[in-house]
């Protein structure tokens, strides 16, 4: 707003309509005066809109009749008649400054304090007890936040309960976070000699193997599925050969089965596949920078709309919307929100994909995501993209591969009979 809109604004003006059959002989009179406009539209052929000064308003009327024009307020802005307005209506003034007043002293308060895990759900504490000892800091519902100091809480809340890792207070309005996140015990290895084989972690098709310690029971070529032993902890001796001519029972001492930690390499070809949609018919949403904000306040029964309009301004739009709810006091809490809706403004663009163009672009982004979904270090050795989908479809779908070549090789812990453990579930 300009320093001129200003001084209007604290001095009053009027929004006028001049209608007649010459409008502009009207202002030349008042123009000859000295009487000033701005703002000036035609609406219609025979009707002008303008500002003025209201303290200039006292001799429009003379000059109406002299051009015999017909003016007409249309609406009276300014700090004059809004302090005239508010002084009729000094109990609405006096609630609205009490409820913003209650608003700000509430507002410096804390009214509801929550635990939120960072990494799933606690195991080690419960938010209960998060909560007693924050509130045995001083961190609780009534709190002003002005007198917490939260580095300190955080520290004193770290070592009053040493089996967290780290704490971090954050205040979101009148409600207090208190991130946690708790101490891991670090994994405990396996030892390095404890009996194991070696399964496929998924299905592939071998390509070689190499066997350091153990029993290998696939070769390059064999197709295999998970959880299929590919190197076993478990060694059988070989059968002993009997002699051309011996008869009679085996030997009562028989070599017995070896149980070792089976070591190796094993490469498979893997297949990852997945399928994909997109629609051939495109909408891109471009914003133009316009934007409009509509300020709301909701009660049960209705909405009073306190800045901007009801409807949305735009055709085509984006939307965000902020809820902000009054602090409650106990169990007692007002049933009103505030609304802040902001409208911004985009221009849409459709076009109609061709057939190739729908496949292309639905195969590249079916191949990204199967790519994100690999292991690292995994190379690829293939892909392959085909659509399923007719040509005349708006719907366009495609299917797609990834060929891989990956160490499969994961290692299982035997039990004392040399079985792998079944795996829960």
């Amino acid at each position: 707003m300009s320093w001129r809109n200003w001084l209007a604004y604290l001095e009053g003006y009027l929004v006028l309509s001049i209608s007649g059959d010459d409008p502009e002989a009207f202002f030349n009179l008042a123009l000859a005066r000295g009487i000033s406009f701005w703002d000036i539209a035609r609406p219609d052929s025979g009707t002008i809109e303008a500002r003025m000064a209201a303290s200039e308003y006292r001799a429009l009327p003379s000059l109406a009749r002299q051009s015999r024009c017909h003016v007409k307020i249309l609406d009276k802005r300014g700090l004059p008649f809004l302090s005239r307005r508010l002084r009729r209506r000094q109990v609405l003034l006096a609630g609205g400054l009490f409820c913003l007043l209650a608003i700000y002293i509430l507002s410096i308060f804390v009214w509801v304090v929550d635990v939120k895990p960072q990494e799933g759900p606690l195991r080690q504490v419960t938010p209960a007890e998060v909560l007693t000892v924050a509130r045995s800091l001083g961190l609780k519902p009534g709190a002003r936040k002005g007198s917490l100091d939260v580095r300190t809480l955080e520290a004193a809340l770290e070592q009053r309960l040493p089996r967290l890792a780290w704490v971090g207070i954050s205040f979101h309005g009148t409600r207090a976070e208190i991130a946690v996140v708790e101490k891991v015990a670090p994994p405990q290895e396996e030892p390095f000699d404890r009996p194991a084989s070696i399964v496929a972690a998924k299905d592939g098709v071998i390509k070689d193997i190499l066997v350091i310690n153990g029993e290998g029971r696939v070769k390059a070529g064999d197709t295999v599925r998970q959880g299929e032993i590919l190197i076993s902890g478990l060694i059988l001796p070989p059968q002993p050969e009997k002699k051309p001519g011996e008869t009679g029972p085996p030997p009562r001492e028989q070599p017995q089965p070896r149980l070792v930690r089976a070591r190796g390499i094993v490469r498979a070809r893997v297949w990852y596949e997945g399928e994909k949609s997109i629609n051939r018919q495109q909408v891109q949403e471009t914003p133009t920078g316009r934007r409009q904000t509509v300020i709301a306040v909701q009660s049960p029964q209705r909405r009073y709309t306190l800045k901007g309009s009801q409807h949305p301004p735009y055709t085509y739009y984006r939307q965000e919307k902020k809820v902000i709810t009054l602090p409650s006091w106990r169990n007692f809490s007002l049933p009103v929100e505030l609304i802040i809706t902001s409208y911004l403004e985009v221009e849409r663009r459709q076009w109609q994909l061709t057939y190739a163009e729908a496949v292309a672009l639905a195969g590249e982004a079916l191949l990204a995501d199967l790519k994100g979904k690999l292991p690292a270090g995994v190379s690829i050795t293939g892909q392959k993209v085909i659509p399923v989908s007719q040509p005349d479809a708006g719907v366009v779908r495609v299917r797609a591969w990834l060929e891989t070549e990956e160490d499969i090789g994961r290692v299982v812990p035997l039990n004392n009979t040399g079985i792998p453990p079944v795996p829960p579930g």
